[in-house]
């Protein structure tokens, strides 16, 4: 592939996708995104290559900051009064089964907590090739969003649900206001959940991330989740509802002055939540196969330096550099404070990389 100079080659190029601040609306980068997805594992190297060579980041945290940058930043919640303290207090991460996904025996994970808790965080951080990462949000007005050929890219599992026995539910909003509500949104969650419960078995050469407020709202009693991973995000009500409301908001005031007046509306729903999610949190909580952990600064900077070692690859690919590649693998497996799952990601990338490199590598 020929090498560029500037951003502006780069993305005229029509096998790489690149998203930049140019992107204006939600929609727009939803589409540009999908479109990465798509990529051949050897293209999305090369767009992440030139995303971070000329913007600092690589493509999926360029949609991350791009999406930021279309939401409303005002704080509006300097004289809330909430009644009880465990609607501000942070609690730590909750893993049920977490040993078990990464190695595979478990090959779905349920990750759950209040919308802006950072569960789509949480969910990044164990996502690679072999991983399909579901927001159940995007169920709903499917049509609106996805061609049944861009759900094939989004995600295996979501294009079965929609192309099978969850046809029904592949509408926009024009089939939507005709459709009473006990047989759309209070199925569609359900139905998919269960959907997916029985898709992983079918297909244990995968794993899948499911994520999304809809599993405690739908989902009364937690024991049915017993033989699935389940990660509980234990940022609180508060802190959740801040980082929710920035992300849906727009910048215009007369939007931000609707998002004012719906926040009183919406406490009294955030705190029957809180009661439902510690319901989760009780019945996990006690489990012999979960952890507790709170990210102290030290973990931060792990997970920074492992993002930076995959950048490395990327970079080192596009140069066709292998022995910097093998250096960054013999550097993995020779590190003890590397977390299993964060050695593999960095171990299997290094040898994606030298396979398409057509290098010959052990298995």
């Amino acid at each position: 592939m020929e090498k560029y100079t500037d951003l502006e080659q780069a993305i005229q190029d029509p096998s790489l996708v690149i998203i930049t601040d140019q992107i204006t609306t939600q929609t727009e980068l939803n589409q540009v995104f999908v479109k990465y997805k798509t990529l051949p594992r050897k293209q999305r190297r090369f767009s992440n290559y030139y995303s971070n060579e000329f913007l600092g980041h690589d493509v999926p945290e360029m949609y991350v900051l791009v999406r930021d940058k279309l939401i409303a930043e005002a704080n509006i919640f300097e004289d809330l009064q909430l009644p009880n303290e465990k609607y501000v207090h942070t609690e730590p991460d909750l893993y049920y089964k977490e040993e078990s996904f990464n190695s595979g025996n478990t090959n779905i994970c349920f990750i759950l907590g209040h919308s802006g808790s950072g569960k789509s965080r949480m969910a990044r951080t164990l996502e690679g090739d072999e991983i399909d990462h579901i927001e159940l949000d995007d169920l709903l007005l499917a049509r609106d969003h996805f061609t049944m050929d861009e759900l094939k890219g989004y995600s295996d599992m979501f294009y079965s649900f929609f192309a099978g026995e969850g046809a029904k539910y592949y509408i926009g909003l024009e089939e939507r206001n005709s459709i009473p509500k006990e047989e759309y949104e209070d199925r569609v969650f359900v139905d998919f959940v269960k959907f997916a419960m029985e898709y992983s078995k079918q297909h244990r050469e995968k794993k899948y991330i499911v994520e999304g407020i809809w599993i405690y709202l739908y989902f009364e009693d937690p024991s049915v989740f017993d033989d699935y991973a389940v990660f509980i995000k234990g940022t609180s009500f508060l802190k959740s509802k801040i980082r929710a409301m920035k992300r849906e908001m727009q910048r215009d005031k007369e939007t931000l002055q609707e998002r004012k007046q719906m926040f009183g509306r919406e406490t009294r729903n955030y705190f029957l939540d809180e009661d439902k999610i510690d319901i989760y949190r009780n019945y996990f909580g006690d489990k012999p196969d979960t952890i507790f952990r709170e990210e102290t600064d030290e973990a931060a900077k792990k997970r920074e330096e492992v993002i930076n070692e995959l950048k490395s690859i990327d970079k080192y690919f596009v140069n066709n550099d292998i022995d910097a590649i093998n250096e960054i693998m013999k550097k993995a497996e020779a590190d003890t404070e590397l977390s299993k799952w964060n050695k593999l990601r960095i171990i299997t990338e290094c040898k994606s990389a030298l396979f398409d490199l057509h290098v010959k590598v052990p298995l």
